[in-house]
């Protein structure tokens, strides 16, 4: 047997702080090997794929997968010549906003938008140039390269103009578009309905800066742009230029009376989608997504708040069909306003709050994400949406990063946030959870708004939360979930607290560790909260043991054993958070409902006596129990359901819930509700149990039959505790830990063993090298055996041998979160480990290492890796009892065997006394090959 040997696990914290680009603007770019830069990629396939944000104050950095950014500084040109003076580059803009120097310039390069403009064939960088008194602009450079040199191409809009300000470009420009030299008196209107005394005011004016330019799905070119003030506008731009689309006319209008109501449209700053009377919101962004069902919307974000050290920042969800609005929120609130409000900290009535300040209890102190805001939005090539967006920390300092989140749309058709910061190879899995991969003890984050206070930093912090195998929830909030796996989309539902939510659940790793869980994203029926979890990561350690040839059985085959015969009941011993499993068929005449297995837990004189039948003999004292059977209501179904039926049961102990799931392994699905429908039924999942307020301490758990007979074929029970990780990751999310540098707990063993370590290894892709990844460490007496995953090894005793099926030329894409069970044995001095690998792709592959001549020390087992991550999640020490020849049945040969025996031949598998015998029958007779002892792969 192994015994676990704890010690300081290999997991640290780094965060995964990227790049510290503000305001970032995100866009897909190709890249040839010449460096020239495209939209799209070419018809071979040959350009290299990437990611560009452009950010305030010439900020920039491009990134493959955008975790892993690099930085880099946009050029500029002036008449066709290179520049280092933004002075230069940005002549007229400076001129307007009053900049005499190049470092003024650049500090108030603010927030620019990035796009390829179809016609023109041309990368366009707007930038607004801020200025005291509004006297701020926006402005257009074009370049054939993403990096530059960009060259100015123009203004679209300004902002500010007033008497002051008569004969400059602000107010020729004003002319241009209204026919009057003369600004109305309404751009000097106080949100308050004083007049400014001929000065630009905020109350009505815009504040022209923060674009975000877009097609819509008609191909027209828009630009929505503003910033508190006067609020949120969009104009129509002239796609062969870039520039603002003079034969686009505006009407001044409002909702009501001028100045009492919400105003939709401005003569001169266009239409009017967000804000006004000087409401919060600058950072807008608008992207078009649509659902799998085909149902599109245009989604406009807007950071409420300002962008400071106590987190003012709320970014906050609206959407419209049509691209000019009306745009309003899940309860159908208008994102414009009739008044000056308040409209952030303790304020949620405008807008989805997609994201609150929060903290995860695995970051560091100093490391709460504050101050989320002024994000851009992409739709990747393949339909999938992001958010990116920049955030600080709560570490007193004004430092900020770009953070990247996949968005997937609820059932209520509204776009939600993956708690976890995107990673390549996680996200919204294609096929269905089983609720006993969902259910358990999360860690949970309500999005709950806060007052903010200078110098303080309100934080929404982890609560605890039970999903319950009977679909109840206990912890923090009381009520129920329900899982739905609509059309691939992966639904979940929340009642809690007399709230619903609404959202998606995930498999994804943890920000910054690593270690992967399944987490879940929703939002409550008005709108005004977003709900994030994560399933605590646990390891389980566990013995294992297989019977064959009815070498364990409960009961007695005339199916008379009484409900209570505990003697004639198969046992195991547990404690804390237990786990334990039984694989049985079940054998009953099914008379009554009750005759079938029964699983009973002891605690000292308190007991838990459960049937199969969603009924139990006795209860825990003080406890709850929950029941859910896919029979409903129909009892005969539930008779034919278990009756002689291949059954497993799993029981798992987290804090003070016991859940209880029953699953039928019938592969050509003749019962069960699966097998109904006609669908694959192994190892589905048709009764889940909950037991509430279970006593701590040590266990006995029984497996038995009330009138039915039991033929065992596995028991496996152990503990589970804090996810085993081995490895840490760089600020990009690159692995980084040295070569043996970080160990896993170790496992012992003696004698001749039998251990499975199933783990996710997790590498660095393409950029690695074939020997970053995994590697076993077997040591014993002061020698240590160290087994790479790319076939090799390391100070081993005696010789080691090698066997894989997979090409070289995959390996790397073959071993980047990889699934893999470890299976480690020894007979005498020969240790044999034998990797079964799932790819991301899908495809499996097998490797072997047999070490001949090794030590038979007591053996320490475990894992260190390089420049990778070993995410263990299993160990089983093996045994079996009985005999493990099957009676009968088909194999088909995949290797040469013995001599005459070749792969692909299909031979009759036969038992003869304490042999197996292959027969094949051809045109040169039959022919039998004794197999007893040999290695073969069978399917």
């Amino acid at each position: 047997m192994g015994v676990l040997k704890i010690v300081a696990l290999a997991a640290s914290v780094s965060l995964a702080s990227s790049v510290a680009v503000h305001d970032p603007s995100v866009v897909i770019v190709y890249k040839d090997a010449a460096g020239n830069s495209y939209p799209e990629n070419d018809a071979g396939k040959t350009r290299d794929k990437f990611y560009y944000i452009f950010g305030t104050m010439n900020g920039a950095a491009y990134s493959k997968n955008m975790l892993d950014w690099t930085e880099f500084t946009p050029k500029f040109s002036a008449g066709g010549k290179a520049t280092s003076s933004f002075l230069d580059a940005f002549k007229a803009a400076a001129d307007w906003s009053g900049h005499k120097t190049s470092d003024a310039v650049k500090g108030n390069m603010w927030a620019p938008d990035i796009i390829w403009n179809k016609k023109m064939g041309k990368w366009c960088l707007y930038t607004s140039i801020n200025g005291d008194d509004w006297m701020s602009s926006i402005v257009l450079h074009t370049s054939n390269k993403i990096e530059g040199p960009y060259e100015y191409a123009g203004t679209v809009v300004y902002g500010g103009m007033d008497t002051q300000s008569a004969g400059k470009a602000g107010n020729l420009d004003y002319q241009k578009v209204t026919g009057s030299a003369t600004i109305d008196s309404r751009y000097y209107m106080a949100n308050n309905g004083t007049t400014n005394l001929g000065k630009w005011d905020g109350g009505y004016g815009v504040s022209a800066i923060d674009p975000n330019v877009f097609y819509d799905e008609d191909g027209i070119l828009w630009m929505l742009y503003g910033s508190w003030s006067g609020g949120l506008f969009l104009l129509k731009l002239d796609d062969s230029n870039g520039l603002r689309d003079y034969s686009y006319k505006y009407e001044t209008k409002w909702e009501g009376a001028a100045f009492k109501s919400a105003m939709t449209s401005d003569q001169y700053m266009g239409i009017h989608v967000g804000g006004g009377y000087y409401v919060s919101g600058e950072g807008s962004y608008i992207q078009y997504f649509k659902d799998a069902d085909g149902n599109g919307y245009y989604y406009l974000f807007i950071s409420y708040g300002f962008y400071s050290p106590d987190g003012g920042y709320s970014m906050r969800v609206f959407r419209s069909k049509d691209v000019k609005g009306p745009y309003v929120d899940v309860d159908g609130t208008s994102a414009l306003f009739s008044r000056y409000i308040y409209n952030y900290g303790l304020t949620t009535d405008h807008g989805f709050p997609i994201i609150q300040n929060y903290k995860w209890s695995f970051w560091p102190d100093g490391s709460a994400e504050i101050a989320d805001g002024h994000n851009s939005l992409l739709r990747d090539e393949d339909g999938s949406m992001y958010l990116v967006y920049h955030r600080k920390m709560d570490n007193g300092t004004a430092w900020h990063n770009v953070e990247t989140h996949q968005l997937y749309f609820n059932k209520m058709g509204w776009i939600v946030a993956a708690p976890f910061e995107y990673k390549v190879g996680f996200g919204m899995t294609k096929t269905a959870f089983d609720e006993s991969q969902i259910a358990g003890d999360f860690k949970i984050i309500m999005h709950d708004p806060y007052a903010q206070a200078d110098g303080k930093f309100p934080i929404n912090t982890e609560k605890n939360l039970q999903l319950n195998a009977d679909g109840s929830v206990t912890g923090a909030y009381t009520g129920s979930w329900k899982y739905d796996f609509a059309k691939g989309r992966q639904y979940i539902t929340f009642e809690m607290n007399g709230n619903t939510y609404e959202g998606v659940v995930l498999e994804q790793q943890q920000n910054d560790i690593g270690k992967a869980t399944v987490t879940f994203s929703a939002m409550n029926k008005n709108g005004s909260r977003a709900l994030w979890g994560y399933r605590v990561p646990k390891t389980e350690t566990v013995n294992e043991t297989k019977y064959y040839g009815g070498a364990k059985t409960v009961g007695d085959k005339s199916k008379k054993t009484a409900w209570d015969a505990y003697d004639d009941f198969a046992k195991v011993s547990v404690s804390g958070n237990f786990v334990t499993e039984f694989d049985f068929t079940n054998y009953t005449e099914a008379k009554e409902n009750w005759n079938n297995w029964v699983l009973v837990f002891k605690n000292g004189d308190n007991t838990w006596y459960l049937r199969a039948d969603a009924y139990s003999v006795e209860t825990f004292s003080g406890s709850n129990v929950g029941y859910y059977g896919s029979w409903g209501t129909d009892w005969e179904k539930f008779k034919t359901m278990f009756k002689n039926g291949k059954v497993k049961i799993r029981a798992v102990k987290d804090g003070n819930v016991i859940n209880v799931y029953a699953f039928l392994q019938d592969a050509n699905c003749t019962s069960g509700t699966a097998g109904a429908a006609g669908k694959n039924c192994a190892n589905e999942l048709v009764y889940r149990v909950s037991a509430t307020n279970a006593p701590s301490g040590n266990y006995d758990i029984y497996l038995g039959a009330d009138a039915a007979y039991l033929d065992v074929s596995r028991i496996a029970y152990g503990s589970q505790a804090d996810r085993i990780f081995v490895g840490t990751l760089d600020a990009g999310g690159v692995y980084n830990a040295g070569f043996n540098a970080l160990k896993s707990s170790d496992y012992k063993v003696n004698g001749d063993f039998n251990v499975t370590f199933n783990f996710r290894n997790y590498g660095n892709g393409a950029a690695s090298e074939n020997w970053d990844n995994y590697v076993m460490r077997s040591s014993a007496g002061n020698a240590t055996t160290l087994l790479r995953a790319d076939a090799y090894a390391m100070d081993n005793a005696g010789t080691m041998e090698f066997k894989y099926d997979w090409n070289w030329d995959d390996f790397k894409s073959i071993m980047r979160n990889a699934n893999i069970a470890m299976n480690v044995s020894r007979k005498g001095d020969v240790v044999t480990y034998n990797a079964s690998i799932a790819g991301e792709s899908g495809k499996s592959y097998n490797y072997q290492a047999v070490n001949s001549g090794a030590s038979k020390n007591e053996m320490s087992l475990g894992f260190t890796c390089e420049k990778s991550g070993v995410d263990l999640l299993r160990i089983a020490t093996n045994s079996v009892v009985g005999d493990s020849i099957p009676e009968s049945g088909t194999l088909n040969v995949l290797h040469q065997i013995n001599s005459g025996i070749t792969g692909g031949n299909s031979w009759k598998l036969e038992r003869k006394n304490n042999s197996i015998q292959l027969r094949n029958e051809s045109s040169r007779g039959t022919r039998y090959f004794n197999i007893l002892g040999k290695n073969i792969r069978m399917k």
